[in-house]
């Protein structure tokens, strides 16, 4: 079975661990205490294109690193990232923006998928404006409380990484 690293990286409060337990266990808490350092976990994600599963190891980091993450060994090594905001915190989307220029300086060529998340709360104005820059076709909005999107969100980066043999 193939296996892939994927970092998801977000400012601390995001969703990054409500989206990992999404995919991973079905399910959702309204409270998590914060990552410290990353939890690591595994999940076998069939790819959008019905090809054979592949296994996602996931990096889900501490929110404090911000774009300094780029710096440390924890993504040495990584197939693509999963980058994350809040819809509802413009500044976290602002962030999101950032992290995925520094994934790309970083890995240049390597998958990426921009979830703006919390999309079951009533939105914030002028997120859209921060993300017109990012490419549409990486940008997906997402709720780890209901679960719209999640699954969907990895299949597609699955594709990807087996698509470019990451």
């Amino acid at each position: 079975m193939l296996t892939a690293k994927v970092m998801l990286l977000g400012d601390m409060g995001v969703g990054k661990t409500s989206i990992l337990y999404r995919l991973v266990y079905d399910r959702f808490e309204g409270q998590y205490k914060s990552t410290l350092g990353v939890e690591i976990l595994s999940h076998d994600v069939a790819p959008a294109d019905g090809s054979d599963p592949m296994r996602l190891v996931l990096w889900d980091t501490d929110g404090d690193f911000g774009t300094q993450i780029f710096d440390t060994v924890y993504v040495t090594g990584a197939s693509a990232a999963i980058i994350v905001s809040d819809v509802t915190r413009p500044q976290t989307v602002t962030r999101m923006v950032e992290l995925v220029h520094g994934f790309e300086a970083r890995f240049p060529g390597r998958p990426y998928r921009a979830l703006l998340n919390k999309i079951d709360l009533p939105q914030a104005a002028g997120s859209a404006g921060q993300i017109g820059e990012l490419a549409k076709s990486n940008v997906r909005s997402v709720s780890a409380k209901t679960g719209v999107g999640i699954a969907e969100s990895f299949a597609e980066l699955a594709q990807i990484i087996r698509r470019r043999q990451l």
